[in-house]
């Protein structure tokens, strides 16, 4: 395995480690002719990164670890999922969601908590894993009202969304 170049709407065209690209054993929901992704940093000390399509050059999805932002992120993964990622270590999964940002007023940003990327770091084998019977949903919001209000708007991030 070597390199490849990936043109990207964002980035331009890059150049990737092909042993960095995570493949998806089923597709992201609504996305089934998107498999491969890369992830690329937004910028140093985000909590963000972006997982851009290797494929389709104007896709490109905002996630971050929910953690980051003091949320109790925890859910158990099924034997099947496990199976499905060659997952034997909890150590091994790499564990993000997708943030919707909007344009208009970035500080109303949410994740899906309920439908996560598993990602097995060792092998690079994805899933999105829908939770059942969860008390996660699919647009929580990443600050709070109260957090925001005593934030100044510069220190929301830019992700060009």
């Amino acid at each position: 395995m070597g390199h490849i170049k990936i043109s990207t709407t964002r980035f331009g065209e890059i150049e990737v480690d092909e042993k960095l690209i995570v493949s998806f054993s089923e597709p992201i929901l609504g996305f089934e002719n998107e498999n491969r992704f890369i992830i690329l940093d937004h910028s140093e000390d985000s909590p963000f990164k972006w997982f851009q399509s290797v494929d389709s050059p104007g896709l490109a999805f905002v996630i971050t670890n929910p953690k980051l932002f003091g949320i109790d992120y925890e859910f158990s993964l099924s034997e099947e999922v496990a199976k499905k990622l060659s997952l034997t270590s909890a150590d091994d999964a790499l564990v993000v969601t997708i943030v919707n940002i909007p344009q208009n007023n970035p500080g109303l940003m949410t994740a899906n908590l309920l439908g996560p990327i598993i990602i097995n770091e060792k092998n690079k084998m994805a899933v999105q894993h829908v939770l059942s019977e969860s008390k996660f949903d699919t647009k929580t919001r990443l600050i709070p009202d109260d957090t925001l209000a005593s934030q100044p708007s510069s220190a929301i991030a830019d992700t060009g969304e």
